[in-house]
């Protein structure tokens, strides 16, 4: 009869010698042995998010390259909803959404470069897991916004080796962010505690610079000029390149999907390391692991390259969502309807029995899960971010006021587009029949139409910021910090 740690290997197959490895790095070896149980015999929960992370792009959604072995197993152990969907196609909106269950005009953060204290005593998953005994930590590779203060830590770059010296330990890539994660599991104090674990991976994001063997890894017979890797290559201005004004030939567009899926798989193998590190010290099976992404990432369709946030087609604003723990979430499901990562804090706290407060806008997963049916499936709601290119010709006003939104329904999606003068542009598609959203069929559906356009205005109506024509100036540090990912570059505003 086979062992408990070799049955664990083959529900997670090569995830126990990673995490083996990974203690190794760490200066730490893996035990192998279940820890006790957690305070109340609640599980831990484990949130991990990937920027920019396309769905279609994995092989659990349907991809055909290799790019996401442990994802691909992580589906494989729990609940895989195929249609998620984001708040808002930017980090600096979608994150807080994420981990508060309301839209950006609920919590306040609409655009870069606005002081995040406006999430000053906002309801978090993090401050209600505390308050029911969770120990919390979040590796976020530098992300702020505003999410940090219910943390009991939240991205240090210092530790404590073997010996109790103090070392500097920066994140540097997705791989230091799995080791700073593992190293705190082992050595927080209160490991009778349920912990909150929050890991951040960034590898897919533009530009498109994994290390090797990833770089090269699906394109290795490419000599063009274009790397990828920086900028788009000579000549070419990033805002150009984003709305198509720089036609790149079909060849140098597949490298740098290439290039792109070189960096989905970089985050895969964190994803792998993290995953394999928390089975080989017996924590993995009474954890809940959830999987998503602030947001996607165009790589062409409608003329929008390699970037997010300025429209809301389904390559920025779909997201994976996956959700695994064996105690309680079947394994090897897949819901087909639509869910938004609006539902994560509810679906966390029903599915770790705490209360579920009242004010969220998401709703519970956790029926859908099980396969239960019954009632309605909500509208998915989201919004564009911040307009950084004056290239981007359909911008049309500044500012809150200026956000493309949206509403969509399982078959359904309403998109609103605001002018400078008279009423906004509404483009209506029919998702089952035309996925690419290349046809607009305003009118053809007019009771669904009328349906989504009055839960879309209402929600406008309800924004204490839908009149905001207001941009202002980046500051120095953000600026560079948003030029050095692509957001800012080429022609200014």
């Amino acid at each position: 009869m086979p062992d408990e740690r070799s049955l664990r290997r083959r529900r997670f197959p090569g995830l126990a010698v990673l995490g083996l490895l990974l203690g190794g790095l760490c200066g730490c070896a893996g035990g192998g042995t279940p820890a006790p149980p957690a305070a109340g015999g609640r599980p831990n929960v484990l949130l991990i998010t990937v920027d920019t992370l396309r769905p279609d792009h994995l092989g659990c959604y349907g991809y055909g390259r290799p790019t996401s072995r442990f994802i691909d197993t992580l589906g494989r152990r729990g609940v895989v909803f195929r249609v998620a969907l984001t708040a808002a196609g930017r980090t600096v909106q979608s994150f807080p959404s994420i981990l508060t269950g309301v839209y950006p005009m609920v919590h306040g953060l609409r655009y870069e470069g606005q002081s995040y204290e406006v999430m000053e005593g906002r309801l978090t998953l993090t401050r209600v897991l505390k308050e029911n005994g969770y120990e919390s930590f979040a590796v976020t590779q530098g992300l702020n916004v505003g999410l940090h203060r219910d943390f009991d830590m939240y991205d240090p770059d210092i530790y404590l080796d073997a010996a109790g010296k103090k070392v500097y330990l920066p994140t540097k890539s997705d791989s230091d962010a799995s080791r700073k994660a593992v190293q705190w599991l082992r050595r927080r104090e209160r490991k009778d505690a349920p912990f909150f674990l929050w890991v951040r991976y960034n590898a897919p994001h533009w530009p498109y610079e994994a290390p090797a063997p990833y770089t090269e890894m699906f394109d290795p017979g490419y000599k063009g000029p274009h790397t990828f890797n920086v900028e788009a290559g000579p000549g070419v201005e990033r805002g150009d390149l984003i709305f198509g004004k720089t036609r790149l030939k079909t060849r140098e567009v597949e490298h740098a999907v290439a290039h792109y899926d070189g960096e989905v798989a970089c985050a895969d193998q964190a994803t792998g390391e993290l995953l394999g590190a928390l089975e080989s010290m017996g924590l993995l099976a009474r954890t809940l692991v959830v999987l998503t992404a602030d947001h996607g990432e165009s790589l062409g369709e409608h003329d929008y390259f390699f970037e997010h946030g300025a429209y809301l087609y389904e390559p920025t604003v779909r997201v994976p969502l996956i959700f695994s723990y064996p105690p309680s979430v079947p394994a090897g499901r897949t819901v087909t309807t639509q869910a938004r990562t609006i539902d994560i804090v509810p679906t966390v706290l029903d599915v770790a029995g705490i209360p579920i407060p009242p004010g969220l806008q998401g709703a519970t997963l956790l029926p859908r899960m099980l396969g239960k049916t019954g009632g309605p499936v909500p509208f998915a709601y989201s919004e564009s971010g911040r307009n950084f290119y004056r290239e981007n010709p359909r911008q049309y006003v500044d500012g809150v006021a200026g956000k493309w939104r949206m509403m969509r329904s399982d078959r359904f999606k309403l998109i609103m587009i605001p002018t400078r003068s008279g009423g906004p542009i509404w483009e209506f598609y029919d998702l089952e029949s035309d996925p690419g959203e290349t046809t607009n069929v305003l009118g053809k559906f007019p009771q669904d139409e009328e349906a989504l356009r009055r839960a879309l205005l209402e929600l406008v109506a309800a924004d204490p910021m839908k009149d905001d024509r207001n941009e202002p100036p980046l500051p120095p540090g953000l600026e560079e910090n948003l030029r050095s990912l692509g957001y800012v570059g080429g022609k200014k505003q």
